[in-house]
């Protein structure tokens, strides 16, 4: 019974206010327009202008002013209009920002990552079962130098001895001269036109009373044709051996 009564109530008060503006758009006819306010200051009321107080709102003009009360309800419904424009083209921007973020995102996480097709999954067990394609490998090399000259000074390019490196990725293990002592040797490896393939820095090693050095030196890429290996002994010049990759 009280809820009926709440209902009833609701409604009643709905058909007065309905009848209410009914009335106030044909009711108070004011063809001369004595005493209505400025059309800005009725937008400013249909606009929910923050800066307006109480005071600065002409209610009781409008409610008997029937073409101040059009005009009010015009510029309301414009108003509101705008508003739903405005809230649907912000919402449009952001869920363009959304989506440009997560394909920026995407792109940077999954493009340009290798892939592993069907075939070759089916083809390599290993592949299938680890989802990684293993790295090759550098191709270890043990290179004497033991049988250069020992002298001081540079090895001259036209020495009939000569260092054969293959055009490939090498770990390259250089036995050093006799009298090279312990240390950071620096190596260097560059063709004929001055081109660097390795400029390294390492740490000799001793065995069985023979020092080495080992390095990487990438030679897949390369020309053949005359390089020059350079190695700078800890604290001392540069020494110079001719080099040939096949």
């Amino acid at each position: 019974m009280i809820e009926f009564n709440q209902s009833a109530s609701s409604k009643l008060v709905k058909d007065v206010v309905a009848l209410g503006k009914k009335y106030s758009k044909t009711g108070f006819p004011n063809p001369n327009r004595e005493g209505c306010p400025t059309r800005s200051s009725l937008k400013a009321m249909a606009n929910r202008d923050r800066s307006l107080t109480l005071g600065d709102l002409p209610v009781s003009h409008i409610v008997s002013c029937s073409p101040c009360f059009q005009e009010y309800e015009r510029l309301r419904r414009m108003s509101l209009l705008f508003r739903g424009a405005w809230i649907t083209a912000a919402s449009l921007v952001i869920l363009a920002a959304v989506f440009m973020t997560a394909r920026i995102a995407y792109k940077r996480t999954g493009a340009g990552a290798p892939t592993i097709s069907k075939k070759q999954m089916t083809d390599r067990p290993d592949v299938a079962a680890n989802h990684t394609i293993p790295s090759v490998a550098p191709f270890a090399l043990s290179i004497d130098l033991a049988s250069f000259s020992p002298t001081r000074g540079d090895a001259k390019d036209d020495s009939p001895k000569k260092i054969h490196l293959p055009s490939k990725s090498l770990r390259a293990n250089f036995l050093l001269p006799l009298g090279m002592e312990s240390g950071e040797y620096s190596i260097r490896l560059k063709d004929s036109t001055g081109d660097v393939f390795a400029d390294a820095r390492a740490p000799s090693h001793m065995k069985d009373g023979a020092n080495s050095v080992e390095v990487d030196i990438d030679l897949a890429g390369a020309r053949r044709g005359n390089f020059t290996l350079m190695i700078r002994p800890p604290g001392l010049s540069w020494r110079n051996f001719p080099v040939v990759v096949e």
